[in-house]
């Protein structure tokens, strides 16, 4: 769920989260948003004058300031009779181009939310019905829907929409992808721009909360290539 506009801005977060680490990154370094959606935080990296700043997408789901942004965005690829090919494995750029790469939201592969709370560790019908007869609305085209008809909506979503991993699963996931990499909730909610920057002090003097937060709102991952010292950063 959207926390607050200013929340969704990703730059000086990233950046004070790699700083956090030693990582810096400079105005001229190549930066992918992967998994760029509407290529919302593309266009912020564009706007703070990283010029190097570039989006892939399984589709093509960018909102387009201008035509010539295109060049700043690449997909997969349609076939001539417009059927998806597979998702690619490898991104549409050589090997070692990128200095950073930073994803938001990806891991779950989630198109568009339905603002169930903790909706991906619940979703069994009596609670989505609870939430349906709270009046939680997930999306416009939902509000003309029977509870009934947004329990199963959102039940058919949270089962076939999105792919939450177990923590264990994406641990698996890191270890076998990257050289060395660290859960880094304590630099995130440090520097949030958002509400979960008051949980910072808590979170200190309670460890065991960071696992709470990871577990029930935000995974935030820093990681290195093998073969190389580009970080690259996931929030999910």
């Amino acid at each position: 769920m959207i926390e607050d506009p200013s929340a969704q801005r990703v730059v000086d977060l990233n950046h004070a989260i790699l700083k956090s680490r030693g990582g810096i990154v400079s105005a001229q370094s190549m930066i992918l948003d992967f998994g760029c959606g509407s290529g919302r935080h593309t266009y912020e990296y564009l706007e703070a004058g990283f010029p190097n700043a570039f989006g892939y997408d399984v589709k093509n789901y960018v909102n387009l300031r201008s035509a010539a942004d295109i060049a700043h965005f690449r997909f997969d690829p349609i076939s001539a009779d417009g059927i998806d090919y597979p998702p690619m494995s490898k991104i549409p750029w050589p090997d070692n181009v990128f200095d950073f790469v930073f994803a938001t939201s990806v891991f779950e592969h989630v198109r568009e939310h339905t603002d169930i709370p903790f909706g991906g560790v619940f979703n069994s019908p009596g609670y989505l019905k609870l939430c349906a007869a709270l009046g939680i609305r997930g999306n416009l085209y939902e509000e003309n829907f029977t509870v009934d008809q947004l329990v199963e909506a959102n039940r058919y979503f949270l089962t076939h929409g999105v792919n939450y991993l177990s923590g264990r699963q994406i641990t698996d996931l890191l270890q076998q992808t990257f050289g060395e990499f660290e859960y880094v909730e304590d630099a995130f909610v440090d520097h949030s721009p958002g509400r979960s920057r008051h949980l910072a002090i808590p979170l200190k003097l309670l460890p065991v909360l960071r696992q709470l937060f990871r577990f029930a709102h935000t995974r935030v991952v820093l990681a290195r290539k093998r073969t190389s010292h580009e970080p690259m950063l996931r929030a999910g």
